[in-house]
């Protein structure tokens, strides 16, 4: 099957219906990735329809539980994409979501750099950067408890991620992980630390991503009260010692 067969026939099995327009994009987008990879280390996958599945598609698979959403990511409401990488999920589901505001945070100047050339050379005016590091970023006043949904795809472990994340989420906001099989081991072992953080360990959701033979699933927290003030800590200390 060739790559736009296979982006098609895989948003319909999502259930997901995309203007010629939005497919363009998602199209243009997956091209960026592919020919910048070429020339840096955006993403281990190197080959086309390799992206596509392994990133394009897990980033937008999302959207088959679009009632997680429903609510809290309306027009005007602001989702947090931590460690985006080449922009994944963010731009993905950016382009998805026309009428939400999307908030890109990286360190990497390599990938930051291509993220301003997609968002530049594809006109997306949902899109927005933010380049430092989580466990700083989530103490300031303009980030902490300033996003309606987090989401976290293949940057670290649970027991990690949830101190760069929670802290930033809104109480009643949610916080998405992108997860594999372990998601819920993951879960049963670390739901006091979420407590800890303000949240609560909401639901664990299954997903089939077309054409990848591997198990995804996603982890749902709902910010129920404020994050203490001294969390995150100093990233070296989180790593050291998980909640």
């Amino acid at each position: 099957m060739e790559g736009n067969n296979i982006l098609e026939s895989s948003l319909k099995k999502f259930g997901i219906s995309l203007s010629d327009t939005q497919l363009k994009l998602l199209t243009w987008y997956l091209d960026m990735v592919y020919e910048h990879n070429k020339k840096f280390n955006l993403t281990g996958t190197k080959d086309r329809e390799g992206i596509l599945v392994r990133h394009v598609l897990d980033s937008v698979s999302l959207m088959k539980y679009r009632e997680e959403l429903a609510g809290i990511s309306g027009e005007g409401s602001k989702i947090l994409d931590v460690g985006t990488g080449a922009g994944l999920p963010g731009i993905p589901l950016s382009i998805m979501m026309e009428n939400t505001m999307f908030y890109l945070l990286e360190s990497s100047s390599k990938k930051i750099n291509f993220l301003e050339a997609v968002i530049k050379e594809m006109n997306l005016k949902n899109t927005v950067i933010i380049k430092g590091r989580a466990e700083q970023l989530a103490r300031e006043k303009d980030y902490r408890e300033a996003f309606d949904i987090v989401v976290s795809r293949a940057v670290a472990k649970f027991n990690i991620l949830i101190e760069l994340t929670i802290p930033f989420c809104r109480i009643n906001g949610k916080i998405i992980f992108y997860k594999s099989k372990e998601a819920e081991s993951e879960v049963k072992a670390n739901k006091d630390s979420v407590l800890k953080l303000g949240g609560r360990i909401d639901n664990l959701l299954e997903v089939k991503v077309p054409h990848l033979n591997e198990f995804r699933s996603f982890i749902v927290v709902k910010k129920i009260k404020e994050s203490p003030a001294i969390h995150p800590r100093n990233f070296n200390r989180i790593m050291k010692k998980p909640l």
